[in-house]
């Protein structure tokens, strides 16, 4: 599926900011929502290919919203990167990994680099890359 679409869900109005300017700067377009229930909603809706969703935002956790979106929209998996300041253990984040269905589990602060190779892994095309998701970083925390 090609990426056309980003949802950037974070309650830091910063992080939003910065996170949509890297993703725009890449020529795409990027909802944003400021909390767990406007991001469910954004996702049901708009159905972006690619979330960045912070695990932690008032209303809805970004677990909560994985799992309503899941029940709301069964036939839609966007790819999930699941970022974080608060749930760093091992045990949350391959809960995250195996529970949830997270794509990529990312601690803040998150450097643009590292957002954009992200992105690549699982978008080739992105950065017209070829589509064995060879980029030089990090395996895939899950198989496509």
């Amino acid at each position: 599926m090609p990426l056309n679409r980003v949802l950037v869900a974070d309650d830091s109005r910063v992080f939003r900011a910065v996170t949509s300017e890297t993703l725009q700067a890449h020529g795409l377009e990027v909802l944003e929502a400021a909390n767990g229930s406007e991001a469910l909603n954004k996702l049901v809706t708009e159905r972006p290919e690619l979330v960045v969703l912070d695990g932690l935002m008032p209303l809805l956790s970004g677990f909560e919203v994985i799992r309503r979106m899941r029940e709301a929209a069964p036939d839609y998996e966007p790819v999930i990167f699941l970022v974080t300041a608060v749930y760093k253990s091992y045990r949350l984040r391959t809960e995250a990994i195996q529970q949830y269905g997270v794509d990529e589990y990312m601690e803040k602060p998150i450097e643009p680099e590292d957002l954009i190779h992200a992105v690549a892994h699982h978008f080739p095309e992105f950065l017209g890359l070829p589509n064995n998701g060879s980029w030089g970083g990090q395996p895939s925390l899950r198989e496509n």
